[in-house]
C-alpha cells in the first residue's frame, strides 16, 4: 500500500517529521516504509523489544548503529540484545582481527548507549526478559521470534536487523502479520506417525523435527500433533530453532503442548489445514543424515548452546562430561548467556565444568564470529542451528548427535553413537513419501509475509531499475550463512545453487529464510558492490525488503525487491536477460 494511506497518530507524524530529532526520523522513516511493504494500514504500540542487529556483520551495520547513537536515539521501552561478534567478559577468546575486533565491540557499546539492555543473548526469554501472553512485541532472531510466538504466545512478527531497533526506539511497529490473532491460525497440519514415546521424550528428537518442519513449511504455521504433554521448555527452543533455520518459521503450534494450542480446533482456529502430512521415523533418519555433513569419524570440536544454554542443561551436561571428560587440548565448547554464568559460578558449577575441559563463553556464540581454534575440522552438536550454520559460517564440517553423543565422542576425539535412540515402530511412509513436498521449484500460492495474512502477488517492495543474467534459485535461501558479503558467492553446502555468485544477478528466488540477519548480509553485500543487481521474489520476504530499504537510506542505492505473479515467475529462465523496466511496462505488477 502506499504509506500516504498509512494512518498514522499524531506522535507517528511528529516522529516522522524530525520533531523528536534526526535519528528518531531516520527511525521512523524507516518503520513507514517496511510498514507499506507489509501492507499495514497503521502502527501499533509494543511493550519490547529484542535487536538482532547488534552483531556484527560488516561496517555497514555498524555506521547504522552509531548514526542513531550519535543522534541521541534512544529506546522508549524494554529492550534486549542479541548476541555480539565478542565475548566483552572473555575478550581474549576472539581470534578475528584487531580491526574487526573493535569494531564489533563499538557496535554492541553503540546500541548500549541506546538504551538497550546488555543482556547479548539469543535467548532472551530464558535470561532476563519473558514477555507475558498476548504482549505485542517487536524481537529479531529467528529463535527468539519463534520462541515467543509458540511457547510465550506473545505476538511479534519475523523482524530483521534494523527495523527491530527502528521499533525499540519508535516504540511502534506494523499492525499486521502474526500481530493479530486471525493470522495465527495454524495452516499445515504434521501428525507424528511411529514414534516411540522413549524418541519422543529424548532432547535429540527436536532439533530433527523442527529441522523436517522448517523444510516443508516455509514461511507458514505448521501444527505439530503427536507431542509428549512433558515436552519441556528446552526441547521447544531446540525445534523452534531449527525450524526457523531451514525455513522462515515464525510461530508453531504443538497440540496440548503450546498456549494457542489446547486442542486441534484451537490451533487451526476452527479452519481445516491446507495440507496433512504423516511424520515418520524414517522420515526423521533421513533428515538426521541431512543435519550432518559428513560420515562419522575423528571430530576436532564439540560446540553446544544454539540457542544458549540454559541452566537445566547445563544440569544434564555436568555429570556426563564429569564421567566422560574431553581429550586434553580437545575444544569443547558451550556458548551461554551471562545470568547463567553467575548462576555457575554461584552453584560451584563453573569451575567443575572448567576443570572437566568445557570452555563457557558468553556474549556471542562459534557460528557467529571467529573464537574456534579449529581450521578445516569436524565440529560435533547437539543443536540444529549450529548443525545449519557451521559449514557456511566458519567453515568447519559438521556431524549432528545427542548430548551424550557429543560428549562421550570429545572424550574419544571421533563420533560415538548410541544405537537405541533411533528405533521404533516403522511409520505407515517412507522419507520420500511424504506429501505436499517438492524438492525442486516452490510452488507459488497464496503468499505470506512472515506467516501473516494474504497479500497480493505481482508488487514491488523496494523500487528501482536493474537488469542483469537471471540466477534462479532451486529453493530459498538464507542471506546469513547462506551469502558471502564479500564475494558475492552462496556458501551454503547444502543449497543447489552451492558455489554460484549473485553478484550483478538478477536473482530469482522463492522466498528468503533462516536469520533474522539476511538483512544486513544484503546491506554489507550492497556497501562492498556484492549483490545482486535486484531480487524477483515467489513469495514476499520482508526482511530483503529491509535490507534494501536501508541500504537506500545510508547509501542511496540498493538492489530493486519485486514479487512476481507466479505464471510469470515460473517461465523465468536461468541464465535470460531480464530487464526490470521492461517487465514492469508490461504490467505484470498490481497497483
Amino acid at each position: 500500500m502506499d504509506n500516504r494511506d498509512m494512518e498514522l497518530t499524531e506522535r507517528d507524524q511528529a516522529m516522522l517529521a524530525g520533531e523528536m530529532g534526526e535519528a528518531t526520523q531516520m527511525a521512523m522513516r524507516i518503520l513507514v516504509t517496511m510498514a507499506g511493504v507489509y501492507g499495514a494500514e497503521r502502527l501499533l504500540d509494543i511493550e519490547s523489544a529484542h535487536i538482532d542487529g547488534c552483531l556484527y556483520h560488516g561496517y555497514s551495520g555498524l555506521e547504522f548503529a552509531e548514526r542513531l547513537a550519535a543522534g541521541r536515539a534512544r529506546v522508549v521501552v524494554p529492550t534486549t540484545l542479541n548476541v555480539g561478534a565478542v565475548d566483552l567478559m572473555h575478550p581474549e577468546v576472539f581470534r578475528g582481527t584487531v580491526q574487526v575486533g573493535q569494531w564489533a565491540t563499538r557496535m554492541m557499546r553503540a546500541y548500549e548507549e541506546m538504551g538497550c539492555r546488555p543482556t547479548f543473548t539469543c535467548a532472551p526469554y530464558q535470561a532476563m526478559h519473558r514477555p507475558p501472553f498476548g504482549s505485542q512485541i517487536a524481537w529479531a532472531e529467528s529463535n527468539a521470534i519463534v520462541f515467543a510466538n509458540s511457547v510465550l504466545g506473545a505476538r511479534t512478527n519475523r523482524y530483521g536487523d534494523f527495523i527491530d531497533i527502528c521499533c525499540a526506539i519508535t516504540g511502534r511497529a506494523p499492525a499486521i502479520g502474526l500481530h493479530l490473532r486471525e493470522n495465527r491460525a495454524g495452516q499445515i497440519l504434521f501428525r507424528l506417525t511411529g514414534i516411540s514415546s522413549r524418541l519422543l521424550s529424548e532432547d535429540v528428537l527436536f532439533p530433527v523435527l523442527g529441522y523436517f518442519l522448517g523444510a516443508r513449511t516455509g514461511t507458514k504455521i505448521p501444527v505439530i500433533e503427536g507431542l509428549l504433554p512433558t515436552t519441556t521448555e528446552d526441547q521447544l527452543k531446540a525445534l523452534g530453532a531449527a525450524a526457523a533455520s531451514s525455513g522462515g518459521v515464525a510461530l508453531f503450534h504443538a497440540v496440548g503442548v503450546t498456549p494457542e494450542a489446547a486442542t486441534l480446533d484451537e490451533a487451526f482456529q476452527g479452519h481445516e489445514p491446507e495440507a496433512v502430512i504423516d511424520v515418520t521415523l524414517d522420515d526423521l533418519r533421513s533428515t538426521l543424515d541431512i543435519l550432518s555433513t559428513v560420515p562419522d569419524g575423528p571430530i576436532q570440536v564439540v560446540a553446544l548452546g544454539s540457542p544458549h544454554f540454559s541452566l537445566s542443561e547445563f544440569a544434564r551436561l555436568l555429570p556426563l562430561v564429569e564421567e566422560h571428560p574431553p581429550q586434553p587440548g580437545f575444544e569443547f565448547i558451550v556458548c551461554t548467556h551471562r545470568l547463567a554464568l553467575a548462576a555457575l559460578h554461584e552453584r560451584g558449577w563453573l569451575e567443575r565444568l572448567r576443570h572437566a575441559g568445557v570452555q563457557i563463553i558468553v556474549d556471542t556464540c562459534v557460528v557467529v564470529t571467529p573464537v574456534v581454534r579449529a581450521r578445516g575440522g569436524v565440529l560435533m552438536t547437539n543443536s540444529g542451528k549450529f548443525a545449519h550454520y557451521s559449514p557456511g559460517n566458519i567453515g568447519l564440517q559438521v556431524v549432528y548427535g545427542s548430548l551424550e553423543e557429543c560428549v562421550r565422542s570429545a572424550a574419544l576425539g571421533e563420533v560415538w553413537r548410541d544405537a537405541s535412540l533411533w528405533v521404533g515402530e516403522q511409520g505407515a511412509r517412507g522419507a520420500g513419501e511424504s506429501a505436499q513436498y517438492s524438492a525442486g521449484r516452490y510452488s507459488v500460492g497464496q503468499s505470506q509475509i512472515g506467516g501473516q495474512s494474504s497479500v497480493s502477488v505481482g508488487r514491488v517492495l523496494v523500487d528501482g531499475e536493474a537488469s542483469g543474467s537471471a540466477l534462479v534459485l532451486d529453493a530459498p535461501l538464507s542471506l546469513w550463512g547462506g551469502l558471502d558479503p564479500e564475494t558475492g558467492d552462496i556458501i551454503d553446502q547444502r543449497h543447489p545453487q552451492w558455489r554460484a555468485n549473485v553478484t550483478g544477478r538478477v536473482l530469482v528466488m522463492p522466498v528468503g529464510k533462516g536469520s533474522s540477519s539476511a538483512s544486513s548480509i544484503l546491506l554489507e553485500a550492497t556497501r562492498l558492490g556484492k549483490a545482486p543487481a535486484a531480487i524477483l521474489l515467489a513469495e514476499p520476504d520482508a526482511i530483503l525488503a529491509l535490507g534494501a530499504a536501508v541500504a537506500r537510506e545510508l547509501y542511496g542505492v540498493a538492489p530493486p525487491v519485486m514479487v512476481l505473479d507466479k505464471e510469470v515467475y515460473d517461465h523465468i529462465q536461468d541464465g535470460e536477460r531480464l530487464d526490470l523496466m521492461d517487465i514492469r511496462t508490461r504490467a505484470i505488477f498490481g497497483e
